[in-house]
């Protein structure tokens, strides 16, 4: 592509989808040369796709993934199905287990990951999923972004761009040492070429990263009113009334 290209960003929404974005980056000099990433994003539903042609050694490489969140029966906004489509495989494509599946491209142009990033904090567990996309632009630097997406209990789904950033070296994310920002045009609702992209169906392998959350019975212990004095022997209680009740709910955790 050169060590110049074109690169916007639309931002707009639908009622469909409250935010819906387009990062689109092209050679000045190749035309057919364009990288196009889509996000749309709803409490329920993210919507990702990407494609590209900026490597020599492919065509048009196509990526599809979509997370969904449904409500449990406690009104709380769960994990469902993460699914990932690839527009064909390579020797370089790699699914590890249930965690991650990642792309390099033959010349080593260009790479994306899909990956699932657990952090913890005492008892508390954060479970997110990063979609990582970089490309080279010259033979020492590319370009890069990612994007991480959450799952609120209250709120649902949400999603965060950081990027996109030049980088030195290799396209690899082991060896990505960012340099600056770039700082996109910024436009409204993009044209309708780039819209019926994200909107369009195409065959590909399919990977199921995540089933769903799962059914897990827990117990909720109310105590309506109960009093209690001292320990042990010398314990007292007073107008104790304990519920135990067995709810059928999602687990929180992937």
């Amino acid at each position: 592509m050169g060590n110049k290209f074109i690169m916007e960003l639309h931002k707009w929404s639908s009622a469909a989808f409250p935010e819906e974005y387009a990062l689109v980056c092209t050679s000045p000099f190749d035309k057919s040369k364009r990288s196009i990433f889509r996000l749309r994003v709803n409490p329920e539903m993210v919507l990702l796709r990407l494609a590209e042609s900026v490597c020599d050694h492919h065509g048009v490489r196509l990526f599809h993934m979509e997370l969904s969140a449904q409500r449990d029966n406690m009104d709380c906004f769960n994990l469902g199905k993460v699914r990932v489509v690839v527009d064909g495989t390579s020797p370089q494509t790699q699914s590890k287990g249930k965690d991650s599946l990642s792309d390099l491209c033959g010349r080593k142009s260009c790479f994306y990951e899909v990956m699932r990033k657990v952090e913890s904090s005492g008892s508390v567990e954060r479970v997110s999923w990063e979609f990582f996309h970089s490309y080279k632009v010259t033979l020492r630097s590319h370009i890069r972004y990612h994007v991480i997406i959450e799952c609120d209990k209250e709120t649902g789904l949400r999603a965060n761009i950081r990027g996109p950033f030049q980088c030195d070296g290799p396209v690899l994310r082991a060896e990505c040492v960012p340099r600056s920002l770039i700082q996109p045009v910024l436009t409204q609702e993009p044209s309708k070429a780039i819209r019926a992209f994200a909107e369009s169906e195409f065959e590909g392998k399919e990977y199921i990263l995540f089933h769903g959350a799962s059914d897990k019975q827990c117990v909720i212990i109310d105590n309506t009113r109960a009093l209690f004095h001292g320990h042990g022997n010398a314990s007292q209680y007073k107008d104790c009334n304990i519920i135990m009740q067995t709810v059928v709910g999602k687990s929180l955790s992937p």
